[in-house]
């Protein structure tokens, strides 16, 4: 061993291994570097996660204290609604808003400053009576409230019933301009330890240390109120929590401190220790190797001399072979190089001197090498077969290379090798291409599906409490109310279709991009199709003091097949864009057919609005996009219906054309290709009265793990004699369906512990007798979702939010008849 490492670095003296020797220096300095880069991405990265855990804690902090203050305002707006509200009253309206809010303790009103109503009632009820104007400890705190007028938090305080906690003074005005005055004020007391552990400051498994300054809102001034205040002396990472009225300050650190130095540094100089023998080792072998070259050709030029050729064709077959674009190598029977043209030297870096003598494989093959092709390759030369394989190679420098060779040997009489002949091709941009390709086609795929997911998340997360909202709303127009009450009311109901119209259209578009949205032809009667589309706007534009005209031409078929709800929705956007952008004169439908086709349609929608210059009919169809930034702001909109509209047009065998004067109006034409009907039955008609004596008197499982919508339903079927039972979740509806044995169950999709779809297939197993109809209630609009009901076995799917209307429509469906999968289209 001595004696090997005495010649190794008495070689190393030579100039042939020069390599070695800046090998050992590059090695080093990347040694140096790359530990320098660990600390610093491991730094980084920890103050990155200490970074995304505080905002984590900061956004719950937040959140927490601006529902508490929303739920105060909510109650503030009962009180000047209902401003004699009994106890009993104000009992029901707090706990209904406080919910299962632990951390309120407790909700006082004190108008004038002297309690006369609490919340919990027994607990509190010692407080009735309470006059602020005469409480000398929190006297000046109320009356520097009344007179700035803002909510203001106080704390954290030590609290009677005993640990801490901080309060909420609301103060509340009445009336309007010079009536104007201060009415009184509610107080609310949070409890602080319950705040801090649904926030997540007091979870064990919390990574982090923590410290929160700034008692009453006063930021970093207030002196830290939670958590060690050492902590500000480590470096912390410091954000603000903004409060209703002032902010605290939120410091935190790793749990245990800053470490000092990497968790990975003994893998990562194994590791580097590692490359740097894979690096060295190597190139002292190959500079070894030139030694030897060197030597072993300097004593064959001396020993060998040159073979008589054919001069003539050898010149002919090296001129050939020399300007050829791929390299070209002979060897002889030993497979050792006796020949090589200048695009092998291009392609590896040799040259021809540095090749002959030597197998391909010793200049070309390395680590990476496949053992396998090199096999391969070994058995056809000595079989003398032809092979056409790629393999990788390296070059002179080290570069990878893929290589696609063609094995030719050629054979003398006795059907022995005389020489092999290899033709070579660099293929490594090729494979990169592929590669690369492959790799574009894996991100693609991957972000068609986070797409699709984030579109049927937003979609729930919209539908699930607008479900909520309007339905409520519905349930309030049935009720007895003053003019303005209705008018709030019809407010309410309008603009929460506002949202939905939004996310139907990018479903809608995206559907249409992915080529997934499939039309459902029917056959139905035309003029009712466009009368009911054009009755929808009829009262806007009566509002507006608009002419609203529909015109049919002679000719025209009665019944057409196509799918009339997409028609309805096209029309639907033309006409609600014609009067939309019509502030006086007339808005007038046409509909006209081919004299050679009376099924090919056109549809003029002409209004005398403001009109469009060439610039901006240019882009009308673009997605997202409306005539000017003006128009946006002046009439609203996202700029997708007329994108839908058209690319619904082009799926129907049609187009949508415009044309426009500035300032007298527009016409936009709808063309489509309708069929002959069929005489099948089209959709059902959602205005037609539902059967309820079907419904009557049934047994009704509803699992909904929303409890508004739970509400809803239940006044829904309230006046049906229905006897309504209630799961919160999916487990729940299985043990609830097999002890009660329901006429109909009504199945959300998503909710805890066990979703729908699961407990649909529970209750269709074989061994459970009762097998109910089952209807889908889910805030999903994906066609997927509706062949994922089918499948789990369910008769029914009804898309949130749901009026009364449909759901009645759904359940009378399924009782009539089971086995037909509805759906009930809403929003």
């Amino acid at each position: 061993m001595r004696d090997w490492l005495q010649s190794f670095f008495v070689a190393l003296g030579n100039r042939t291994y020069l390599p070695t020797w800046i090998a050992l220096f590059v090695v080093g300095i990347a040694f140096a570097y790359a530990e320098r880069q660990n600390q610093i991405i491991n730094d980084q990265e920890l103050r990155a996660e200490v970074q995304a855990e505080v905002g984590l804690i900061r956004s719950h902090l937040e959140g927490k204290l601006t529902a508490d203050v929303q739920l105060i305002k909510g109650l503030v707006g009962a009180l000047m609604a209902e401003q004699l509200m009994t106890q009993e009253t104000f009992n029901e309206v707090a706990s209904y808003a406080a919910g299962d809010r632990h951390e309120i303790l407790n909700i006082a009103i004190a108008p004038d400053l002297v309690v006369t109503m609490v919340y919990p009632y027994e607990r509190n009820k010692a407080v009735l009576g309470l006059d602020y104007n005469k409480n000398e400890a929190q006297r000046e705190a109320v009356m520097r409230m009344r007179d700035s007028g803002e909510i203001v938090l106080a704390g954290p305080v030590n609290l009677v019933q005993g640990g801490t906690g901080f309060i909420i003074r609301y103060p509340v005005f009445a009336g309007e301009g010079a009536d104007r005055r201060f009415w009184g004020m509610v107080a609310a007391v949070i409890d602080a330890d319950a705040l801090y552990a649904e926030a997540g400051l007091a979870a064990e498994d919390l990574p982090i240390e923590i410290a929160l300054s700034g008692r009453d809102g006063t930021g970093h001034q207030g002196g830290v109120f939670y958590g060690d205040q050492n902590i500000h002396d480590h470096d912390p990472i410091v954000t603000d929590v903004f409060l209703p009225t002032g902010t605290w300050e939120l410091a935190a650190i790793p749990r245990g401190g800053w470490p000092k130095q990497p968790g990975n540094l003994l893998e990562l100089r194994l590791v580097l220790l590692a490359a740097g023998i894979l690096i060295i080792v190597p190139t002292f072998m190959a500079c070894r190797l030139s030694a030897v070259r060197r030597a072993t050709i300097n004593t064959l030029r001396k020993r060998e001399t040159e073979l008589e050729r054919n001069q003539a064709e050898l010149e002919q077959l090296s001129t050939v072979a020399q300007n050829a674009s791929d390299s070209i190598v002979l060897s002889g029977p030993d497979q050792r190089i006796f020949w090589v043209n200048e695009a092998f030297s291009r392609m590896t870096g040799y040259t021809v001197d540095e090749a002959v003598g030597k197998r391909p494989g010793e200049l070309l093959n390395g680590p990476e090498t496949d053992p396998a092709t090199i096999r391969e390759i070994s058995e056809y030369i000595s079989r003398g077969e032809r092979l056409h394989r790629e393999i990788l190679n390296y070059t002179k420098s080290g570069k990878t290379i893929w290589v696609d060779t063609n094995l030719v040997p050629v054979l003398d009489e006795d059907g022995e090798i005389n020489m092999v002949i290899g033709i070579e091709r660099d293929v490594t941009s090729q494979k990169q291409n592929a590669a690369e390709l492959a790799v574009a086609k894996v991100a693609a795929e991957q972000a068609d599906r986070t797409k699709t997911e984030f579109l049927a998340n937003m979609s729930h997360e919209i539908r699930t409490p607008m479900n909520g909202i309007i339905g409520m709303a519905d349930l309030l127009s049935e009720t007895e109310l003053h003019e303005d009450q209705e008018q709030y009311v019809q407010i309410i109901r309008t603009s929460s279709k506002a949202p939905l119209k939004i996310i139907n259209d990018i479903l809608d578009l995206t559907r249409m991009e992915s080529g997934k949205l499939s039309l459902e032809p029917v056959d139905f009667d035309l003029e009712s199709c466009i009368e009911n589309a054009v009755d929808i706007l009829r009262p806007v534009a009566s509002e507006k003091g608009l002419d609203l005209t529909v015109n049919y031409a002679s000719g025209l078929p009665r019944t057409v097949r196509a799918d009339d709800g997409r028609l309805r929705q096209i029309l639907v956007n033309l006409v609600g864009n014609a009067v939309k952008f019509t502030a006086s004169g007339r808005v007038d439908v046409r509909v006209l057919c081919a004299s050679t086709n009376p099924y090919r349609l056109t549809i003029d929608v002409q209004d005398t609005g403001i009109g469009m210059t060439s610039a901006q009919l240019h882009n009308i169809f673009d997605r997202f996009s409306q005539a000017d930034a003006a128009t946006t702001r002046s009439f609203g909109g996202t700029g997708l219906g007329l994108t839908i509209s058209r690319l619904l047009a082009k799926q129907m065998d049609g187009d949508i054309t415009v044309y426009s004067d500035p300032g007298r109006g527009s016409c936009f034409s709808l063309h489509i290709q309708c069929q002959a009907p069929l005489g099948l039955p089209g959709h059902i008609d959602a205005d037609e009265a539902p059967d309820l004596d079907l419904i009557y008197g049934c047994k009704v499982l509803l699992a909904e793990d929303n409890r508004t919508n739970r509400l809803l339903i239940r006044k829904y079927l309230s006046d049906l004699s229905v006897d309504l039972i209630e799961a919160s979740n999916g487990q729940e509806a299985v043990e609830l369906c097999a002890h009660h044995r329901p006429d109909l169950i009504l199945m959300d999709m998503s909710m805890p512990e066990m979703d729908g779809l699961t407990a649909t297939r529970l209750i269709r197993m074989p061994q459970n007798p009762h097998q109910p109809p089952i209807v889908a209630l889910t805030a999903n609009a994906f066609a997927s979702d509706r062949e994922a009901c089918l499948a789990a076995g369910m008769n029914g799917f009804l898309s949130k939010p749901i009026n009364k209307r449909e759901l009645l429509h759904g359940m009378a469906g399924v009782l009539d008849d089971p086995d037909n999968l509805r759906r009930v289209a809403s929003g």
